[in-house]
């Protein structure tokens, strides 16, 4: 049997630096504060993410740092394409940009190679 070791380090460029960074810092801001146990994991994760994002260009994740942030960004992009669907024409303008930053940010980074 073959074991198949994976390389979560990713190089992230000066705009998805930005917008990682915004995202996580909001993500670390929302569960803050919180007693839950699932959100004291969540929130040190996050923290742990952000401290990386922060540090360099060349980001090296753990298995568990890599899966919290592809599936929080992937439920993000799901739920801003829902919101488009359903929103005006000023929202929909709005959305579409974040969309596509996120739309980005998953080919880029978190599809299977």
């Amino acid at each position: 049997m073959k074991i198949a070791l994976r390389n979560y380090t990713l190089d992230i460029d000066k705009s998805d630096k930005k917008v990682l960074t915004q995202f996580v810092k909001q993500a670390v801001k929302q569960t803050s504060g919180s007693q839950e146990v699932g959100m004291v994991k969540q929130n040190r994760i996050f923290s742990t993410i952000l401290d990386k994002i922060n540090e360099s260009d060349s980001v090296k994740f753990t298995k568990d740092e890599y899966f919290t942030l592809k599936n929080m960004v992937v439920a993000n992009h799901n739920h801003l394409k829902k919101q488009i669907s359903k929103a005006g024409f000023f929202k929909k303008f709005f959305f579409s940009s974040l969309e596509k930053q996120y739309g980005k940010l998953l080919t880029k980074y978190f599809q299977e190679k």
